[in-house]
């Protein structure tokens, strides 16, 4: 029996024991250094009754020290054998524990791990956030290899959802950046080996094979000389999908099938199976459509969607429909319908985050139509005919709603940009004539005054402030103030703030570059507002776009 099996099964044991024994584990446990504890946390992590021993005992140390980093370690290892929620909560304790550490994993790494978290959620934009945010410290404390972690990770999100052209110009900078290091094929040769198979699969999944097959032979070269089994692997896939593409059918097969039984990865495994079903479509094989269906079953396994889905559910359609099978015709359009609207839904994030929430109630909608459809009428014409119909119809008004958006949203951008730039409160209304308020004219005279020294001081930035707070300030009553702010500036107090604020936003965004790189929610915070969705809803009531398209816009131009 193996000597590490047989201690793994020796530390179980004394673990079951009561009292005495589990006293004596933690004992021996308390002897080991930072480094034996972590060692033997990872290498019994299968086992988490016993991992939690070792971590439990480097947190109590740690904490016992009041050492922030080894503490900060703690929380890492419980991320490891931790549910979602817990795991997201030692993620928060990293962050803020170590925010003002400058050090060289810390914060990074915690926010690293939330967004890990929320990517195997699918939460990606959470978790793109969560990594944009890693960047940065990882770039202010001089972490190389979290910064290419990063990169790697945040053009893989573009590239798994269709957005290949900025996950090309993010794998080029990674490559660029590892490239740039000194002696980057010994001490960052994995990371250029996933940075030469980021590339060639950009370049594949955009038809520039002569380009993918570039990188891929670079790949295999460095793969071999590392002795790189699984990377090998991969890059011999990219080179026979690109064979495929460039017409070399039955090179790409016997590329293929030689590569198929070492491949241990689903995902993978369903691209090498996707391209042989192609080649036998080609070539008018029926190997093709069981080879088709292996795909949908490692899909069913992994549940990660891939752009070629759709055109496995469509030919799978479009082959029951010539063979008769209606209930395997709903099966597929139910399959398209579903992977669609998830790579959809994506896909839109990624290039402009204008999402329409009635996208996929529609897709539904049409998807029981269907259902009910196939129920009262089995006649295959008449089937296929609907289907058609509903796919076109569908297909119609997301482009037309999409377009008119996008048509919409730019008018509105371009108003924004021309009107005037010299003065944001410029744009409030103008003081009208003293009006009988109710109130004697020399305090009318005195608050407008002051709330235009507030407007130009900035007053409205500070968090927090409410009616009572300024009327306080301007040595005013609240309900003088609310009259005042009501008849003079025609809106209420809470919007006469909100309407400075996004004035201030988007005069500050005009001019100053480096503020469009803030994130929504930092934004917010800069110009008052106490969360980025009040800030997007304000903006959006203002103006008629979301902050984030008026950012993009201006980094266009």
């Amino acid at each position: 029996m193996n000597s590490k099996y047989l201690l793994l099964l020796t530390s179980i044991f004394l673990l079951s024991q009561k009292g005495v024994s589990q006293n004596k584990f933690i004992d021996s446990l308390n002897t080991l250094s930072y480094k034996e504890l972590k060692t033997g946390f990872f290498e019994y992590i299968e086992v988490d009754s016993l991992a939690k021993k070792y971590a439990e005992v480097h947190i109590k140390r740690a904490k016992k020290e009041n050492d922030i980093i080894k503490i900060a370690d703690s929380y890492f290892y419980f991320t490891f054998i931790s549910d979602y929620e817990n795991a997201i909560k030692y993620s928060d304790s990293i962050i803020n524990l170590t925010l003002n550490s400058n050090h060289i994993y810390y914060p990074a790494l915690g926010y690293m791990i939330k967004g890990y978290y929320y990517y195997n959620e699918g939460k990606d934009r959470k978790a793109v956030d969560e990594y944009l945010k890693a960047e940065f410290y990882a770039e202010k404390n001089n972490n190389l290899k979290q910064q290419i972690e990063i990169k790697q990770f945040i053009g893989g999100v573009k590239y798994n959802f269709g957005d290949y052209k900025e996950a090309l110009r993010i794998f080029k900078e990674q490559l660029q950046f590892i490239q740039a290091q000194p002696d980057y094929l010994n001490d960052y040769k994995n990371d250029y080996l996933i940075a030469l198979d980021d590339l060639s699969k950009t370049y594949l999944r955009g038809r520039e094979t002569d380009s993918a097959l570039i990188y891929t032979k670079e790949g295999i070269i460095q793969s071999l000389k590392n002795n790189e089994t699984v990377m090998y692997h991969r890059f011999l896939l990219t080179s026979g999908s690109a064979y495929y593409f460039q017409g070399k059918h039955d090179q790409a097969l016997d590329s293929l099938k030689k590569l198929q039984p070492t491949i241990k990865d689903d995902n993978r495994l369903a691209m090498c199976l996707y391209y042989k079903a192609k080649i036998y479509e080609h070539k008018k094989n029926d190997k093709a459509i069981e080879i088709f269906n292996q795909v949908d079953s490692l899909y069913q396994i992994t549940n990660n969607p891939f752009i070629e889905l759709r055109d496995v559910y469509k030919t799978l359609f479009n082959y029951y429909s010539a063979n008769g099978s209606e209930k395997k015709q709903l099966e597929s359009v139910k399959k398209l319908i579903a992977v669609d609207s998830i790579l959809d839904i994506n896909y839109k994030y990624s290039e402009t985050e204008i999402v329409n929430k009635y996208d996929i109630p529609k897709l539904k909608n049409e998807k029981y139509k269907l259902e009910q459809t196939i129920e009262k009428n089995k006649n295959k014409r008449t089937l296929l005919y609907y289907l058609l119909l509903i796919i076109i119809v569908v297909s119609i008004l997301l482009l037309i709603i999409f377009y008119r958006n996008q048509i919409l949203y730019k008018k509105r951008y371009l108003k924004i940009i021309s009107e005037n730039e010299k003065n944001y409160t410029e744009n409030k209304k103008k003081p009208k004539k003293l009006q009988k308020l109710g109130i004697p004219e020399y305090v009318v005279e005195e608050v407008l005054t002051k709330l235009d020294i507030f407007e130009q001081s900035n007053g409205f930035l500070e968090k927090g402030i409410t009616l009572n707070s300024v009327s306080k300030k301007l040595k005013t009553n609240s309900s003088y103030l609310s009259k005042i702010v009501n008849f003079y500036k025609e809106e209420s107090f809470t919007n006469y703030l909100n309407s400075l604020r996004i004035a201030f936003a988007i005069d500050k965004l005009k001019k100053d570059s480096k503020f469009r790189n803030y994130t929504i929610s930092a934004i917010a915070q800069e110009v008052g507002f106490n969360t980025a969705e009040s800030f997007s809803k304000s903006f959006f009531k203002e103006k008629g776009i979301k902050p984030s398209y008026f950012i993009k816009q201006l980094n266009k131009s």
